[in-house]
């Protein structure tokens, strides 16, 4: 199963005009920064994905999660709008759509951007596809002792 997804956060960069980014999601031992690494720099280190966003421009160049207890751990978010590669799988659903109102959008604007996003088979979500969200829990579960493995 492919995770990539729109986000709406209001974390993630987007390209100018535009409400979502278009996000990968790789392990993280497929991501790797073959030049200007010395350019890059952690946006906000407290955020729970460090984000590594260009010095010179700020577009955020991809994503990473430290936490070794976090679910996530070991997956990297790249926004893919910024590839020249072709290939990508295309996203699955919409992350994160009611932060657009966050941005600014309008919430008048909120039942025609789900129609759009739904007519783009974009599932429209406020937070993670229920996949995820699943895998959240369930990791939080068995943390707390709640499921065994």
């Amino acid at each position: 199963m492919c995770n990539n997804h729109a986000c709406g956060c209001t974390k993630c960069w987007k390209p100018e005009g535009a409400s979502f980014s278009l996000v990968a999601v790789v392990s993280r031992d497929n991501l790797s920064v073959t030049a200007y690494e010395d350019k890059l720099e952690i946006v906000d280190a407290s955020a729970t994905i460090q984000r590594h966003a260009c010095t010179g421009c700020g577009v955020h160049m991809y994503g990473r999660i430290e936490n070794e207890n976090h679910p996530f751990h070991g997956l990297d978010f790249i926004h893919t709008e910024l590839s020249k590669e072709s290939g990508w799988a295309v996203p699955e659903f919409a992350a994160f759509v009611s932060s657009v109102i966050e941005s600014g959008v309008s919430p008048d604007e909120m039942d025609g951007i789900r129609a759009r996003l739904s007519e783009l088979g974009l599932e429209p979500y406020d937070c993670l596809s229920p996949t995820l969200m699943d895998a959240l829990a369930t990791h939080t579960a068995k943390a707390a002792g709640v499921l065994s493995d």
